[in-house]
């Protein structure tokens, strides 16, 4: 027993020894995974914050938003209007009207200024976007939807079929703006305008999702569905763009693996051959200790932690600088155009990913040493 407690002893001391003596050793092997370690982090670090970018900049221009349009004609207007308005139950009920936004548009447009032709837009009392007066008491009246600041908060004079009433001008909102490409319309509730919507009508659908997988589903279901009620809907979205993205996405993921199975591949290499080195310079110690009845299985147990060691102390290092190395290249990052965080955002898996190729390329790095050790200790030591 005393034997295998001095055996371990008398190991780490020849090492200490040797680390003393050859530095370079030592710090070659912290070095080296060091900088593995800041090269995939960088890389990895970088994707993610780009891959973040995108979908901000995604969320923010509506890319997740479908604009489902049908053009009604006037021997079909009055059944379909009907229906527009079971439908709009139906898709609200499934997806919430906070998503789902529908409106008809008949074949005429309100005049503005004279001369200036808007576009009209009915809605059902389901619809909360466009809120006609506070008190309830009051008639429902013609809204004007505008950002023009030169018509904030006042009323303006228009003209709908031949009759001249004043319109109280209103923000517009994003999905009007977005999926509806309006900047300007006017907008009223469908009962005060019954009979001109069953002359022809536009129905529009605008629904605003929030991933990708939800734009793929509400478009799988809508085309489904109208064609089942053989009606030809005109459905606009940015799926074809969405799934660039995702598969853009899986190839990224590829890179970012092949990148870090790299890192871990030349960590190997370079670990091996300086054990290899050590090794060869050790041997004659390493076989005088197999002779006197020392396992190879600890001597090379001894050599994997040694380097294990070091790597995870560069590694160790790595993970300790990396965030105020990441703050200081900032500005590097914006000069690009990414908005760089406060904090590296280094998924765990990511991390996870990056210690155990240290790991493995540590295992490796024992394959020549194992094979070293094979050798019967009498033809190194004669």
């Amino acid at each position: 027993m005393k034997s295998w407690t001095l055996i371990p002893f008398y190991l780490w001391k020849n090492t200490c020894r040797r680390w003393l003596e050859y530095p370079v050793s030592p710090f070659s092997k912290i070095l080296i995974p060091t900088l593995l370690g800041f090269l995939a982090i960088s890389v990895l670090t970088l994707f993610a914050e780009i891959e973040r970018e995108l979908r901000e900049q995604l969320a923010s221009n509506s890319v997740y938003m479908v604009a489902v349009s049908e053009f009604v004609p006037k021997n079909n207007a009055p059944t379909i209007l009907q229906r527009t308005y079971e439908e709009e139950l139906l898709w609200t009920g499934r997806y919430g009207m906070e998503v789902i936004k529908q409106v008809r548009q008949p074949l005429l447009s309100v005049v503005m200024d004279g001369d200036r032709d808007i576009p009209l837009l009915a809605f059902t009392s389901s619809l909360s976007d466009f809120e006609q007066t506070e008190d309830p008491a009051l008639p429902p009246a013609v809204s004007l939807l505008s950002d023009d600041p030169v018509y904030q908060g006042q009323s303006v004079d228009v003209a709908l079929v031949n009759k001249r009433t004043l319109a109280k001008v209103k923000p517009v909102p994003e999905w009007v703006r977005m999926g509806l490409a309006m900047e300007t319309a006017a907008v009223i509730p469908v009962e005060m305008i019954g009979n001109q919507l069953n002359e022809g009508f536009i129905n529009h659908m605008i629904a605003d999702l929030e991933s990708i997988g939800d734009v793929e589903s509400f478009v799988k279901n809508v085309t489904a569905y109208y064609r089942a009620e053989n009606r030809q809907v005109k459905v606009i979205s940015a799926l074809p763009i969405l799934e660039n993205l995702e598969r853009i996405n899986g190839i990224q993921n590829i890179v970012r693996t092949m990148i870090v199975l790299g890192c871990g591949i030349i960590l190997a290499l370079t670990l091996g051959s300086i054990a290899w080195l050590e090794y060869r310079q050790d041997s004659y110690l390493l076989a005088l200790l197999k002779s006197f009845g020392t396992p190879s299985v600890i001597l090379l147990f001894h050599m994997f932690l040694e380097n294990l060691l070091l790597v995870l102390t560069g590694m160790a290092i790595v993970v300790a600088v990396w965030a105020p190395v990441y703050r200081m290249a900032g500005s590097q990052l914006q000069s690009i155009g990414l908005n760089a965080t406060s904090m590296p955002p280094i998924p765990s898996s990511d991390i996870a990913i990056i210690v155990l190729s240290g790991l493995v390329g540590v295992v490796f790095a024992m394959v020549p040493v194992a094979i070293g050790l094979r050798k019967p200790p009498g033809l190194i030591l004669q």
